[in-house]
């Protein structure tokens, strides 16, 4: 088959994905429960990835399955609890638990929320409750997992870029440094972070080699971007000195104020 005899456009495999049907696994012992959330789903169009009666099989399920959520009793027969297994199936992949109890004490609400859960529900479900619940947790869940890949592609890029690169915070105490930064001064990303910036950013004029603030102080103190007009000097930790220009601009957020400020050098 050429290319003009195809019966679908190129990109619908990509179209079908993002219309696929989110994925729930119940994890629930009792059967008519288990009956009655599948139900549930089946009528609000949501696939069910599994129903399991214990832990181990949650856990097993989870990770053959993948599913975009785990409904997850409390109260499971075996050695292994809900609890436990939504912890598991949380740090190996990531995937959301909503929880089912009929529990409503104190000591079972704490640990269920030291598993970050996305939601409580008590028992018995009622279906509206169910979906949305369901839903408010799968928005959370998109958005947190936009965040964490976000932050991998900074953090990808950061490491990658030849030139020195400092981040502070609202103070100029040191958050990171890429490897450019940490053979520039001789401090390695551990031996920084908590540092103050001018500890390890040490800088001098190139003209009369009198020590200057860095841009990281210059944003701090006018709020504003800073370029350098003029080489300066930094001094590494061993001594050494690189010439160069530095960058600076702040970080803010939502309210505008600065958290944060970003330094470039490059020599």
């Amino acid at each position: 088959m050429n290319f003009f005899e195809r019966s679908k456009p190129l990109l619908s495999p990509i179209s079908e994905i993002r219309m696929a049907k989110p994925k729930i696994l119940v994890v629930e012992d009792n059967p008519v429960i288990a009956g009655m959330i599948r139900r549930f789903l089946t009528k609000s169009d949501y696939e069910i990835s599994g129903i399991v009666a214990t832990g181990e099989e949650a856990v097993e399920s989870a990770a053959q399955s993948t599913p975009d959520l785990a409904l997850m009793d409390v109260q499971l027969a075996g050695k292994m609890d809900g609890i436990t297994a939504a912890r598991l199936i949380g740090e190996r992949l990531h995937i959301p638990t909503i929880y089912l109890t009929g529990s409503s004490d104190a000591e079972t609400i704490a640990r269920a929320a030291s598993t970050e859960a996305y939601g409580y529900l008590l028992k018995p479900v009622q279906e509206r409750d169910l979906i949305k619940t369901i839903e408010a947790a799968l928005l959370k869940n998109g958005a947190e997992c936009r965040a964490r890949e976000h932050r991998s592609w900074l953090a990808a890029t950061f490491q990658c870029i030849a030139d020195a690169v400092i981040g502070t915070d609202s103070v100029g105490g040191v958050k990171l440094i890429n490897p450019a930064a940490e053979a520039l001064t001789g401090w390695t990303q551990a031996e920084a972070v908590g540092q103050d910036q001018s500890q390890i950013f040490k800088l001098l004029n190139a003209s009369n080699r009198q020590p200057e603030d860095s841009g990281v102080v210059q944003v701090i103190r006018s709020k504003a971007a800073y370029r350098s007009d003029q080489s300066r000097i930094v001094v590494a930790r061993n001594g050494s000195e690189t010439t160069g220009k530095e960058t600076a601009a702040p970080i803010t957020n939502m309210a505008g104020k600065i958290v944060g400020v970003v330094l470039v050098f490059r020599s």
